[in-house]
């Protein structure tokens, strides 16, 4: 029993390469963002300097481009974060690769963390450009309290695991 026990751990071992494949799938969609941002890029850019555009049509279509990068920086922290943390971290040490400083100290309790702050900031812009955006109709009002509920959710979720953890601490 012993033995099968020891063939299967490392099997399961071994198998921590297949991650590789959601990551790279992770980094096409961040290239996917990038020539989303980069096309609504020179299309804001067009806009500005060949056409009319109003203050709030231009600040919301900036925080489109904001929240775009906000993703794609929530996409590679967790593509880069996950092969550093069930992949490997030997490819990291060479001399030539600088790593960002963060790296060295996350674990699974951080990067849930960073993936909760980082959907309350993505949140908190789609609630401001959903609040910009409308008019004071009864609908748009519900909508935009719709939005409001549901990042007020998000944030209470952040709450609850920042609390969670701060209680496994104290038991230890």
């Amino acid at each position: 029993m012993e033995k099968l026990l020891s063939w299967v751990g490392s099997l399961l071992y071994s198998m921590r390469f297949t991650m590789l494949f959601f990551y790279v799938g992770l980094v096409t969609i961040i290239l996917g963002i990038l020539g989303k941002f980069v096309l609504e890029t020179y299309k804001l850019m067009n806009t500005l300097l060949f056409e009319e555009i109003s203050k709030i049509d231009l600040i919301i279509k900036v925080l489109e481009l904001v929240d775009m990068t906000m993703v794609a920086q929530l996409v590679w922290v967790v593509s880069l974060a996950g092969v550093s943390l069930f992949v490997t971290t030997r490819h990291f040490d060479e001399k030539d690769m600088k790593k960002p400083d963060w790296l060295d100290h996350v674990n699974t309790y951080n990067l849930k963390l960073k993936l909760a702050f980082a959907i309350i900031s993505i949140s908190g812009v789609h609630a401001l450009k959903t609040y910009l955006g409308g008019d004071l109709s009864l609908e748009n009002v519900q909508i935009v309290a719709m939005v409001a509920v549901i990042h007020f959710t998000f944030v209470l979720s952040a709450i609850g695991i920042s609390f969670a953890e701060r209680l496994t601490r104290e038991k230890e």
